[in-house]
C-alpha cells in the first residue's frame, strides 16, 4: 500500500471517464449473451467468477472463476484496480463472446465517474453496466441517483421487501437499457439479476 500514489489512479480514473459512452452500442434486442463477474476473497487471495447466460433462453452457457493474489487492498473509490484487472483477466479466457457486463460494482455513478464497470467496459471495449447494493455517490431523487443536474444512476426494485439495486452505465450502454436489462435479467428469489447471482454463488463456494 505504501507504493501506490493515489494522485495516479485518480488521473487513470479521469481518463478512462472521459471515454466511457452513455448510448447502446447494441440495440436491447439483438443482445443475446449477458455475464456476470463477481470476486470473492479469502486471506490474501482473490476469487473472480463469472457465468454467461444466453437470455433468450435464460440458459448457463459458460462458468469459469480464476484463482489469483490479491492487487491491492480496498481503499473506498478505487475498488476498479482492485478487481478490474482480475475481471479482465478472466473476461479474455471465456470462450463465449458475451454482449454486455454485469459488474457487481458502480459505473459513472463514482465520485471520478470511473467505478468497476467503467473501468472494465473501457478497458476491454464492452458494454458494461454496474450493479451494486448501495450508493456510493451522488444523491438520491425519487428512483434516481443524481449529481447536480445529471442522472448518473437508478435505484431498481427487484425483489419486494428488499432495498433497491443501484444500477448506472458502465459502458456503451444506455441507463434505460440497463435497467431494463437487470429488471429482465432478475430469477425471484433473487435479488440480482441471475448472471451475477450465479458468479457470486460460484465465487463465494470456491473461496469457502
Amino acid at each position: 500500500m505504501q507504493n501506490i500514489n493515489f494522485d495516479e489512479l485518480k488521473a487513470i480514473q479521469k481518463k478512462v471517464a472521459k471515454e466511457v459512452l452513455t448510448e447502446d452500442s447494441i440495440k436491447p434486442e439483438e443482445i443475446k449473451f449477458v455475464a456476470g463477474f463477481d470476486v470473492a476473497y479469502v486471506g490474501d487471495k482473490a476469487v473472480c467468477a463469472c457465468a454467461v447466460m444466453n437470455i433468450k433462453d435464460m440458459t448457463v452457457v459458460e462458468r469459469k472463476y480464476i484463482i489469483t493474489k490479491i492487487p491491492m487492498n480496498y481503499v473506498p473509490g478505487f475498488l476498479a484496480f482492485r478487481e478490474g484487472p482480475l475481471i479482465a483477466q478472466l473476461f479474455y479466457e471465456l470462450e463465449t463472446d458475451p454482449d454486455v457486463l454485469l459488474i457487481d460494482g458502480h459505473g459513472i455513478a463514482h465520485p471520478q465517474r470511473c467505478g468497476s464497470a467503467s473501468f472494465v467496459g473501457v478497458e476491454i471495449a464492452k458494454s458494461a453496466i454496474g450493479i451494486a447494493k448501495g450508493i456510493l455517490f451522488g444523491e438520491i431523487k425519487g428512483d434516481k441517483i443524481i449529481n447536480g443536474d445529471e442522472v448518473i444512476g437508478a435505484l431498481v426494485q427487484t425483489r419486494e421487501h428488499a432495498k433497491p439495486l443501484c444500477v448506472s452505465i458502465g459502458h456503451m450502454i444506455s441507463l434505460e437499457t440497463a435497467i431494463d436489462l437487470t429488471k429482465k435479467l432478475v430469477v425471484p428469489p433473487h435479488k440480482m439479476p441471475e448472471p451475477l447471482h450465479i458468479a457470486h454463488r460460484m465465487a463465494d463456494k470456491t473461496a469457502k
